[in-house]
């Protein structure tokens, strides 16, 4: 079984998280998700891992660690980041400070997790 740690921020508490998702039938899928450190992210590696496709989570997902949120947005026309979704229409992305407009719940994407 394939798996990995992606990043996510939340922005209601401004912090990072990582989110367990491992590739069953050819799909990623989210199973877990805990609060971070950029150093402990950086020191592991999580920094560095890019994934793309369907990103569904498993019935018991317990979301965002700060907000539990379920949903998620990436900002795919800037920074490629994830950060959760609560159903706005606009919010300010809390990796790149970019307000983003006319968004809606991803369900495919890219996402890099390089820098901070």
């Amino acid at each position: 079984m394939e798996a990995q740690i992606i990043l996510a921020k939340c922005p209601q508490s401004s912090k990072l998280y990582g989110m367990r998702v491992e590739k069953r039938n050819g799909d990623w899928v989210r199973t877990w998700a805990f609060s971070l450190s950029e150093s402990q992210a950086s020191h592991e590696g999580y920094d560095n891992n890019v994934i793309s496709g369907s990103l569904d989570a498993v019935d018991n997902y317990p979301g965002c660690p700060y907000c539990e949120a379920i949903g998620f947005v990436v900002h795919g026309i800037n920074c490629g980041k994830m950060s959760c979704y609560h159903g706005e229409e606009s919010m300010k992305c809390e990796w790149c400070g970019e307000i983003m407009s006319g968004i809606s719940e991803a369900s495919s994407f890219e996402v890099s997790g390089e820098g901070f």
